[in-house]
């Protein structure tokens, strides 16, 4: 009789400790990082707030509000605005999701305001909603200005340059890499893998895309040397409005330093810009940068150059000058 109790007990002891121990395994699950606005964009000159989107306060509403609607990760955006009023910040944010971002203008007092989004290489989201309002010199703040977006597929890569404009014209993204080769409409893939993935509005057929795009894969060669990066007028297709563009170059997820230019830089067709045809010969880099992978190793294989787009051979066949 004892035996069998002090199995038992012993019995008991043992189912308790093996309870115990399970209990003890478990750990609760690990919380997921809060998505906020940080997800999808920064603001270049931009400082982030933690903390809701602010609620308008006056009957002010922004006008006359140019931006891209089509965005690509890693890319950028230039967005522009009129207000009648002084302002003391620009507020960007993206509808229902925490957090926003102000930008203080050099000059409160100016009509048209400007600034650009830095899009995040890691967002994923296809479609989502850029909220714009304007906070006054009372601490007053506007109605809200909402752009729905698309994201479109591009490629981001080891090395990724991008190139985006405000309305409908063939503007077109060069790159001439350290060896001398030209990545761009009709060499769409350099031998070290790099590729033109987004090419726009080629001869004015328009796909309201107004992105470029050129990426090296991680299975591309980033060669060491200089960089020049080009922004063409290939064909004004309405010559009686302005294209604004900005462009922006990532390295291992960083925005490189630059030799020359600005990163992201923003520029200006003015209206009348004449149609340049792809010709280089006049024109100046946008940026140059350098790449300085003291590592670098020659690519396993050189890559083999694309198959021309109908619209690239009708480009490169034609007359015109």
């Amino acid at each position: 009789m004892t035996k069998n109790l002090l199995f038992i007990g012993c019995l008991f002891v043992s189912l308790w400790m093996m309870t115990s121990s399970c209990k003890k395994d478990e750990s609760p699950a690990t919380p997921q990082p809060t998505e906020n606005v940080t997800s999808f964009f920064e603001v270049q000159n931009g400082v982030f707030k933690n903390a809701s989107f602010p609620s308008a306060t006056s009957d002010v509403e922004l006008n006359n509000v140019q931006m891209n609607n089509k965005v690509i990760s890693g890319g950028t955006s230039y967005v522009s605005f009129e207000t009648p009023i002084a302002i003391d910040k620009i507020l960007v944010g993206v509808k229902d999701i925490d957090g926003y971002f102000e930008i203080a203008p050099s000059d409160s007092r100016e009509i048209i305001y400007n600034f650009i989004l830095i899009m995040a290489q890691a967002m994923n989201e296809q479609f989502f909603v850029v909220q714009i309002a304007v906070l006054d010199e009372n601490g007053q703040v506007s109605q809200s200005y909402f752009v729905s977006v698309e994201l479109i597929t591009a490629g981001t890569g080891q090395l990724q340059i991008s190139l985006s404009f405000d309305n409908e014209k063939d503007v077109d993204l060069h790159l001439i890499e350290p060896n001398g080769s030209h990545i761009y409409y009709g060499d769409k893939r350099s031998a070290n893998g790099g590729e033109l993935d987004v090419d726009s509005n080629p001869s004015c057929n328009i796909d309201s895309i107004n992105n470029e795009n050129i990426f090296y894969s991680d299975s591309a060669f980033v060669e060491p040397g200089i960089y020049s990066v080009y922004v063409d007028m290939y064909e004004n297709c309405d010559p009686s409005i302005p294209t604004n563009f900005v462009l922006s170059v990532f390295y291992d997820g960083i925005l490189v330093q630059t030799v020359t230019g600005n990163n992201p830089v923003a520029g200006i067709f003015p209206v009348d810009e004449p149609s340049n045809y792809g010709s280089l010969s006049d024109l100046e880099p946008v940026i140059t940068f350098e790449i300085q992978n003291v590592n670098a190793k020659q690519p396993l294989k050189k890559f083999e150059p694309l198959p021309l787009t109908e619209s690239a051979i009708l480009k490169l066949n034609s007359k015109k000058n």
